[in-house]
């Protein structure tokens, strides 16, 4: 039975001392996420998990892994895409120990491009910059929009990807079309129902 400490946790992982602009971890991590879960969700290994997750928790945690961290992930199922990993949900008690050894990516974020309503790429996540996430809290939450967005991640491979920020002027209005919106559940950092990520996406078919 899952309980508030072991509950089912989907890892991201990012690593440290990477020179890559935080607007392309936050990319790299949108697309690292939906391929794990298309990956893995119907193997025998983690579909029971992926099942359980998916209905009870849905809960990312971001870390960050130092360079042989990064290097002992190999050994373990995941996604990678650049310097970002994501791994199939686990639960915090049966974590691997190098998930165990790492810390929680807790530094601020850096710059996001502003939207441009006129030049939208194929798949869109539109940050909320006044809300003070770090940068570990939002590439967690970038990567719940990442499985809400309704486009099949099988055709990920090429598609024009974007992340964006915006911040409290015109946020309603835009969250008012958007296609999904990420709503925090107050764990970290953030107060319950902070609306932290939206979603502008064609209207395909959803992951789930």
């Amino acid at each position: 039975m899952e309980t508030e400490d072991d509950t089912l946790v989907m890892y991201l992982v990012v690593r440290r001392r990477t020179t890559r602009p935080f607007v392309e971890l936050a990319s790299a991590a949108a697309l690292a996420t939906r391929r794990c879960a298309y990956r893995f969700r119907d193997e025998d290994s983690w579909r029971d998990g992926f099942e359980d997750w998916w209905r009870h928790s849905f809960r990312k945690v971001c870390l960050r892994a130092e360079p042989r961290e990064w290097d002992d992930l190999r050994d373990l199922d995941h996604e990678r895409v650049g310097d970002v990993a994501c791994l199939p949900p686990v639960r915090r008690s049966l974590r691997d120990r190098v998930l165990v050894r790492m810390q929680t990516l807790s530094d601020e974020p850096g710059a996001l491009p502003a939207l441009d309503r006129a030049d939208l790429g194929d798949l869109t996540f539109v940050v909320a910059t006044d809300l003070g996430m770090s940068s570990g809290k939002t590439i967690a939450q970038i990567g719940h929009a990442a499985l809400m967005a309704r486009l099949d991640p099988g055709f990920d491979r090429g598609l024009d990807l974007r992340v964006v920020g915006q911040g409290a002027e015109g946020w309603a209005a835009l969250a008012a079309s958007a296609e999904a919106v990420v709503r925090d559940g107050g764990l970290t950092e953030i107060a319950p129902g902070s609306e932290t990520v939206l979603v502008l996406a064609p209207r395909t078919e959803p992951i789930s």
